[in-house]
């Protein structure tokens, strides 16, 4: 069978959600409150955004579940959707660290004695819990479930215990010690709390523990209510809006932003049609393709303020999502020094990523907001009026745009490498702003057609970005089983086992590596928040340095840390194709589409020449195959890329090793005891054999994504 330039073959949204892997893959970074969420908000078909209840943050920090939308116009039916939830273990010592904050001031207050701080542990107190001000998670709606008289229960032993072994008089000998370094007394206490209930006997915390596991029972239970088995087993299931589907309360559940889900789920999928509108701008641009991307919003990556350390922080993180293109919003209703710093932040970034790194991956940055800046300028100009009308607009209109132009044009000059725009994200259909700009081509950044052409444009030079040199458009292939891969990369660590073996050794044996992410037994007590921010951002991929003059200090990055150790072992494809270490294989095409795809691809009808046609055809094809995606891959920046996403895969983001980390940081009393035993168990899986078993897993894995990108099933 053929090859078939095709356009209009129908998949079912559990198919697209299958193979979304092979989709160009937008990744959305901003800080909270530019607009990420409405982003995709905007872009869902109109069916399945009444229920879904995301794009209303406003700087509240709401959205903090990580989101990947897979969007599939060969989805012919708008109101079915395919969903897929990947669950995590309990984020106990998310409330844990919230409560040892309440608790420790309360303690203070009263006198370090455990019956008067009880009294004093109210309502008010306990909903600082619940909801904690920083809104890293929300357990609001179990609020009524969630019993206090329970929780002080359980703190009576543990303050016990402190008061029994001098908590106070410990206190005030330490801080006496630490007087010159002026120490806050809130942070000696908090210091010493956690000291003590590291080494607490289990019996006296054991009605605590056992509070916080209810805790996380009763939101697994709420989960398991409100979304099913189906769901809740974390397998990719179909749902519609219509019939006995319970897809309705799927949607209105999972994507409640106020829900307490983001303790027990990691990250959700979810495949559907995409707003129509899109669909008929994508049509007119490349009418030859399917349009079908991927968009992953960072929620709970970047829900912070913005300076150029988080801009930063931002992109790296982006990274780790696997992008092929990253899109940066900035609200312009931010400080111009700000936006200006964060443009330059960027352009800092993207540089040390191309010349450290040679990692070249597109950075669109979209300024949003446009209406409400409008609006600020509009009051700004008006001169005496009691009241601002469309006559306003009209005389004010053309210089207020001007001045946004000229704003954005000068961030366009900090980012001279970069593509950037501005527009609103709210649209009123009778709103001055468009009265008064009739006729006039910026209209259409008040307009949605404006954010969707946008859209378009950066999803199509993605797609175009992920080919091979030489290849325009994506291939449309006949598969065995669609929604496996056309081409599998396969890789042999047997023929690379001395590079294996010396970067293992490197990273468990040498002492200069090894000391740099152990923490030492000289090393004093390290902070619980130190250790918290740690292990957040070891989660997305990023490093942490602490600065504390009482507790030890480290810096560590351990994605870091196997970036460069594969960087220094593979050097370059050449590694992998010298030994004869990686194949390419098609065993899920028939023979005569394997001869077609390999024709398309080297655009050589003769693909014998210079081969023993003994071999036969579907072996030359293979030959052919792997030197095509050999030289593929001998791209700096494309095999730069690889090594970024198995470094990240390598130091957290494979599942096995992910369950294993977090075990240990949830089951580890404490946080202190919790980073020692995690940066103890890196050395010992750096030496394993489970190590080379992930290492070779990721490796073809990446590959196997990467090389389907040039393909889609039919």
């Amino acid at each position: 069978m053929k090859i078939y330039e095709v356009r209009n073959n129908k998949v079912t949204a559990l198919s697209a959600l299958k193979r979304r892997s092979s989709a160009s893959q937008l990744v959305v970074v901003a800080p909270s409150g530019s607009g990420k969420s409405t982003l995709i908000y905007l872009l869902l078909n109109h069916r399945l955004i009444p229920f879904m209840k995301i794009g209303i943050g406003e700087k509240s920090q709401t959205t903090i579940i990580p989101c990947e939308f897979c969007f599939d116009e060969r989805i012919q039916d708008e109101e079915s959707f395919a969903i897929q939830i990947i669950k995590k273990n309990f984020a106990a010592k998310d409330i844990h660290m919230s409560i040892i904050t309440v608790l420790m001031d309360l303690f203070g207050r009263n006198d370090c004695d455990t019956y008067d701080t009880l009294d004093a542990f109210d309502e008010k107190i306990l909903d600082q819990v619940i909801e904690p001000e920083e809104a890293h998670y929300h357990l609001g709606q179990l609020r009524n479930e969630i019993s206090i008289e329970e929780l002080r229960n359980a703190l009576e032993s543990v303050l016990d215990y402190m008061v029994d072994n001098d908590f106070r008089a410990k206190v005030k000998q330490r801080r006496d010690e630490l007087k010159s370094k002026k120490v806050r007394l809130p942070e000696v206490r908090e210091m010493l709390f956690e000291e003590m209930f590291e080494t607490m006997p289990e019996d006296k915390k054991q009605a605590y523990s056992e509070w916080l596991d209810k805790v996380g029972t009763l939101i697994e239970d709420m989960l398991l209510k409100n979304l099913g088995e189906a769901v809740c087993s974390q397998k990719m299931v179909h749902y519609s809006l219509q019939g006995e589907d319970k897809g309705t309360k799927i949607l209105a559940a999972l994507f409640d932003p106020f829900a307490p889900y983001s303790l027990v789920v990691d990250h959700i999928s979810i495949a559907c049609r995409p707003r129509q509108e899109l669909i008929d701008i994508a049509q007119k641009t490349s009418p030859d393709l399917p349009f079908r991307f991927c968009i992953r919003d960072t929620m709970g990556l970047t829900q912070k303020g913005i300076d150029a350390t988080s801009t930063k922080e931002g992109l790296e993180a982006a990274l780790n999502c696997k992008a092929d293109t990253i899109l940066f919003l900035l609200s312009l209703e931010e400080r111009d020094d700000t936006l200006t710093e964060c443009c330059r932040a960027l352009v800092e970034k993207k540089e040390e990523l191309l010349k450290k790194s040679h990692i070249d991956t597109s950075v669109y940055v979209l300024f949003t907001k446009a209406d409400r800046k409008v609006e600020n300028l509009i009051n700004k100009r008006n001169t005496g009026d009691l009241y601002i009308n469309e006559d306003t607009y009209s005389q004010n209109i053309q210089e207020v745009l001007s001045d946004i132009e000229d704003m954005v044009s000068a961030y366009a000059d900090v980012l001279p490498q970069e593509e950037v725009g501005w527009l609103s994200m709210r649209y009123l259909k009778d709103s001055y702003i468009l009265k008064s700009l009739e006729g006039d081509e910026r209209k259409r950044n008040f307009e949605p057609e404006g954010l969707f052409e946008k859209i378009v444009e950066y999803t199509m030079k993605t797609l175009r970005g992920t080919l091979p040199a030489g290849i325009k458009n994506p291939l449309f292939v006949t598969a065995i089983e669609p929604d496996k891969p056309a081409i599998q990369v396969e890789m042999d660590p047997e023929k690379i086992k001395a590079e294996i073996d010396s970067m293992k050794y490197s990273l468990s044996q040498e002492k200069d590596i090894v000391n740099g992410y152990i923490i030492s037994a000289k090393t004093p007590r390290l902070h619980g928040r130190s250790v918290y921010s740690y292990w957040n951002n070891l989660m997305i991929g990023l490093g942490h340095t602490t600065k504390a003059s009482v507790y030890g200090n480290f810096s560590i990055n351990m994605k870091g840390l196997l970036k460069r150790m594969l960087t220094n072992v593979f050097t370059s494809f050449d590694k992998f194709d010298g030994s004869s270490a990686v194949k390419f294989t098609a065993d899920n095409l028939e023979d005569d589409v394997l001869m077609e795809v390999v024709r398309t691809l080297t655009a050589n009808n003769e693909l014998e020449a210079g081969l023993n046609p003994a071999l036969g055809e579907k072996n030359i094809a293979l030959q052919r195959l792997y030197e095509f995606y050999v030289d593929f891959f001998r791209d700096e920046s494309r095999f730069a890329t690889l090594i970024d996403r198995i470094a990240y895969d390598l130091s957290y983001g494979n599942p096995e090793l992910k369950q294993v980390l977090t075990n240990i940081y949830n089951n580890t009393p404490g946080y202190d005891g919790a980073m020692r035993k995690l940066q103890s168990y890196f050395r010992v899986f750096f030496g394993s054999d489970v190590f080379t078993k992930i290492l070779i897993s990721e490796l073809n894995q990446v590959m196997t994504e990467m090389v389907n990108k040039s393909f889609i099933i039919i």
